[in-house]
């Protein structure tokens, strides 16, 4: 997952559209908010509120910005897990996330 998300996907042009096969974004968003409390999340926070349907709404540089599986390195994410290695990090917020 690691490897997918952070190296193949990330590589893409941060324009390029993300067009998920499900919704998502609702649910998600409720577990971003436990680990991170920034604008980009809070900003997501509120179109998911707002709107009915989110696929194709958002970027791989929007997933950049919000996305905690993308955030590997960034310090209150390793906060939140109490891990610092990029899989342990994502190892434990997989966890997290299936326990929530």
């Amino acid at each position: 997952m690691h490897t997918a998300l952070n190296k193949t996907l990330a590589a893409l042009p941060d324009d390029t559209k993300v067009y998920p096969g499900h919704e998502y974004t609702k649910q998600n968003v409720k577990f971003l908010t436990t680990v991170l409390q920034t604008e980009p999340v809070q900003k997501l926070q509120a179109f998911a509120e707002n709107n009915q349907q989110t696929q194709g709404q958002f970027t791989i540089g929007d997933e950049k910005e919000y996305n905690v599986f993308m955030k590997l390195d960034d310090p209150a994410v390793q906060k939140a897990t109490g891990k610092t290695d990029p899989v342990d990090v994502m190892g434990k917020l997989r966890e997290m996330k299936n326990n929530m």
